[in-house]
């Protein structure tokens, strides 16, 4: 039997890349905010509804999270406030914006820190707060109005992780951050890029990302080199050619689960998944159940399954001594959701071996109840 996988990422194809690789031929301009690169960040504005001055492009996201967070600190030193229910990526940028990441829980039911749970925390953490990083969950939408108004009251600024939410992300005055990865919803191979609606601080984080230049060859920050090549952004503008229909494919394969698993009540789909939104990974909350000795029983099925967020920020090794509040909500999501295969041409048949394998899952345990 053939093993079903947990992704099969697909980037557009040679043919699809070849118009704008003959672009890249004809400019000779290969990286240092080049005409693809310009091109790509006009159409992901358009498509956010925005100007072009409120989208810039990065290397890859968690450089994007980085240089978004040292911007809206202009460097103040301080903890940052990240949910614990989080891929390591969040907290890595952190600590690379000279931040201290402070893990805090999330909502159960959104899965994500919510302005009231940041509320909460800042009421109790002694140390100086120089930002907040919510995180879209699973690419989830994130209310940015909410985020926006947390700020106002506040005085904390937030940026938003919303790595895997390019579907349904949206533009405030707080940044959001949107991967570009292989593995996202939409993909350049690497990359990401950054949208808000304040244009200075999307000039300061393009500074960041060129050696502090901008407009002189004077370096008037701290910064790296997170600029995206024209090669990734010729891949980002083929995948945006085609995310119509493959964001419709995905919703069918999302679509597929939500038909096959509607009998089985031990399992339930991230809301709105493949209906308000769609992302590039299914993942499923087996309430009151072990989701390891779930995702044994799918491999003994040849069936690969994810734990995508392991057990937490605060159980990877690198961040287990990192300040925190309780995290009850984030344990529970951890032992009860599990990611199942999901790609974009996935099959019926695929979908079927494993919404069956699930029910069987179920009724053995109503036999071992009974």
């Amino acid at each position: 039997m053939i093993r079903v996988p947990i992704a099969r990422p697909r980037m557009p194809a040679a043919e699809a890349l070849l118009p704008y690789l003959q672009q890249i031929d004809a400019h000779r301009s290969y990286t240092n905010f080049g005409p693809l690169v310009s091109e790509l960040e006009h159409r992901l504005a358009d498509r956010l509804g925005v100007d072009s001055q409120h989208v810039v492009t990065v290397s890859n996201a968690t450089a994007g999270l980085t240089l978004a967070l040292q911007s809206i600190t202009a460097e103040r030193p301080g903890v940052c406030l990240i949910p614990s229910w989080t891929f390591v990526a969040t907290a890595h940028a952190v600590m690379a914006a000279g931040l201290t990441p402070f893990l805090v829980d999330v909502d159960e039911a959104s899965w994500a820190m919510t302005p009231a749970i940041a509320l909460e925390a800042v009421a109790r953490i002694d140390a100086p707060i120089a930002a907040v990083m919510p995180v879209a969950p699973f690419g989830a939408p994130i209310d940015i109005a909410a985020w926006d108004r947390f700020t106002a009251l506040t005085g904390i600024p937030a940026v938003i992780d919303a790595a895997a939410g390019h579907d349904r992300v949206t533009a405030g005055d707080t940044p959001s951050v949107v991967s570009l990865h292989a593995t996202k919803i939409l993909g350049a191979g690497e990359g990401g890029y950054v949208v808000c609606r304040r244009p200075d601080l999307i000039i300061a984080i393009k500074r960041r990302s060129n050696f502090g230049f901008y407009g002189s060859r004077n370096a008037e920050v701290s910064a790296c080199n997170a600029k995206m090549s024209e090669y990734h952004a010729a891949v980002g503008l083929a995948s945006m050619d085609a995310y119509s229909a493959d964001s419709a494919q995905f919703r069918a394969v999302a679509q597929a689960y939500r038909n096959r698993l509607t009998g089985n009540r031990d399992i339930a789909l991230q809301p709105g998944f493949g209906t308000d939104w769609i992302g590039s990974v299914c993942v499923a909350r087996f309430s009151g159940h072990d989701s390891k000795a779930i995702a044994a029983r799918l491999s003994e099925a040849e069936i690969d399954s994810r734990a995508w967020w392991g057990d937490g920020v605060h159980n990877q090794t690198a961040f287990s001594d990192l300040p925190r509040l309780t995290l009850f909500r984030t344990e529970l999501l951890a032992r009860e959701t599990i990611g199942l295969p999901f790609f974009v041409d996935m099959s019926e048949q695929d979908i079927a071996r494993v919404c069956d394998a699930l029910d069987a899952i179920a009724h053995a345990r109503l036999r071992r109840a009974a």
